[in-house]
């Protein structure tokens, strides 16, 4: 529950959810993070293992054998690959270093890794499921502890902020923050949304329906840009290089939403706000802590 810092680059706020790391700045990081251990913790009694799917390029991966070590569980993942090849990529790699035994899906698309996990699940398995987040559909009642976590991080918002930038994939960290906002908008009169991937614009009403935000009523402007439905960008695409001030922002997430910005010419002083989620995790801070072999 401790706030990570909002920082003032050059005149700009940027809150610095990056700061959020259990091995150091450079390893695991993020909201995503903060949300997977509370998540875990909460639904550790009775486990045996963690259960998890997810595309060999996600962080899901790594994040969830990590935190699964921490309390003791070993970890059993779905993927498409194999056994020659998996360790290969960042995230698996990661993965096998901290003891996971690897599942192999027929087809890479995740409705196949999904329903994999599916027959693999028994009562003893702490199943994370895909995107780190909880089903709303399935158990409403979690909901809002579970984004109430990721609300608290709006705290700190300096009074001075107008506007908030937030990058939108997922958008679970979005609803975590329109929940923060629900209780306490402070000054802000913006909130821009900039989308990364497909729209989740149903997914999040749902949401918001359930923890009781009127997203109709909200005591701001709310806009919204899609890189993904523009043409601007797919969700796979990495912008590397993009750096300000000693920030080096996620080449998927921030990095496009950044680059997006300074070719619009936006010009930001300090009564904006940019809101980073994660940065890339560097394999050498990791490797360090792995507790196996890589093996399968």
């Amino acid at each position: 529950m401790d706030l990570t810092p909002v920082e003032n680059h050059k005149g700009m706020w940027f809150k610095r959810e990056d700061y959020f790391n259990t091995l150091g700045y450079g390893g695991p990081n993020g909201s995503k993070l903060r949300q997977l251990i509370y998540y875990m913790t909460k639904n550790r009694k009775g486990k045996t293992h963690v259960l998890t799917g997810a595309s060999i390029q996600s962080p899901q991966l790594s994040m969830s054998a990590i935190v699964g070590a921490h309390l003791g569980l070993p970890s059993r993942m779905v993927v498409y690959s194999k056994p020659d090849t998996v360790l290969r990529h960042d995230n698996p790699r990661i993965a096998g270093g901290f003891g996971t035994h690897f599942e192999y899906a027929a087809a890479p698309y995740n409705p196949v890794l999904q329903r994999m996990v599916g027959d693999l699940t028994r009562p003893d398995s702490l199943v994370v499921n895909y995107g780190i987040t909880v089903d709303h559909r399935e158990h409403p009642e979690d909901l809002y502890d579970f984004h109430d976590v990721g609300a608290n991080q709006t705290r700190n918002i300096p009074a001075e902020v107008k506007t908030l930038i937030v990058p939108a994939g997922s958008c679970n960290s979005l609803c975590s923050i329109l929940l923060g906002l629900s209780k306490d908008a402070h000054n802000i009169e913006t909130l821009f949304t900039v989308g990364i991937g497909p729209s989740k614009a149903q997914w999040i009403r749902e949401r918001a329906e359930i923890m009781g935000i009127n997203l109709d009523a909200l005591p701001f402007k709310w806009k919204h840009h899609s890189l993904h439905d523009t043409g601007y960008s797919k969700y796979t695409d990495k912008f590397t290089g993009e750096t300000y001030n000693g920030i080096n922002f996620h080449p998927t997430y921030e990095a496009k939403v950044w680059r997006f910005l300074r070719q619009q010419g936006m010009d930001f002083d300090d009564s904006a706000l940019f809101w980073i989620i994660g940065s890339e995790p560097k394999l050498s801070v990791i490797t360090p802590h792995f507790t196996h072999p890589f093996s399968n």
